[in-house]
């Protein structure tokens, strides 16, 4: 709780490695995040090219598709957001994981007793009868090194793996991150060149259409 107050904007600066069904793609990737309110990302493929942005916040998206010179917007569900980045993660699933918080209300995350590690403790947390997420957290500084969530039949829907932290401006933060959601048969690699925290927040983070698109509505 007092990382989230403490932490009000981060930009990273990272290389992905993507998968989708078996087949890998490299790309690199600048994200800036004002603290639970907004997100922008920007991929670019090679020579620094770019070929897709996104935007949102917590009742509004917007993903421009430069490669097939189309744009979607929309309610930023997990649903709306999963069909145009393949990820099944919402604003706030993004808001949340990307800054290697759980998502929600921490509160409600109880100890699993049966769980023991010298090193790491593991916390749950039923959403609702259709899922379950885990955290499992380390016991010294509390930062969170893996976070899974699975369905009521207990099959893994999504995982995120947080390795390298260091403390930037006095908050630790991951250099790798690696998700995998193997109902969709995707997973990727978030490795960070820099990261920057608490620096000045840009006054504008949403990006312009060009003035030929109009962007189809998902709901």
């Amino acid at each position: 709780m007092m990382r989230n107050a403490q932490l009000k904007f981060m930009k990273v600066e990272a290389e992905l490695s993507i998968t989708i069904n078996e087949n890998t793609n490299s790309a690199d990737c600048l994200m800036q995040m004002a603290g639970r309110d907004s997100l922008s990302m920007e991929v670019s493929g090679p020579f620094g090219i770019s070929v897709a942005r996104l935007y949102s916040n917590s009742k509004f998206f917007l993903f421009h598709d430069m490669l097939q010179g189309r744009a979607i917007e929309g309610k930023p569900t997990r649903e709306t957001l999963s069909e145009v980045t393949f990820l099944p993660l919402s604003f706030e699933d993004y808001a949340s994981l990307f800054r290697a918080e759980p998502p929600g209300n921490i509160q409600l995350f109880t100890p699993v007793e049966s769980y023991s590690d010298s090193v790491k403790s593991l916390y749950k947390r039923v959403i609702d009868p259709s899922a379950t997420e885990y955290l499992l957290c380390n016991k010294v500084d509390g930062t969170i090194r893996e976070y899974q969530r699975k369905n009521k039949e207990g099959i893994l829907e999504l995982s995120m793996v947080y390795d390298k932290y260091t403390i930037i401006n006095g908050i630790p933060m991951p250099s790798i991150v690696s998700l995998n959601s193997p109902l969709r048969g995707v997973s990727v690699t978030v490795t960070a060149q820099s990261i920057f925290v608490n620096d000045s927040i840009p006054s504008v983070m949403r990006f312009p259409l060009p003035a030929s698109i109009t962007p189809l509505r998902m709901d």
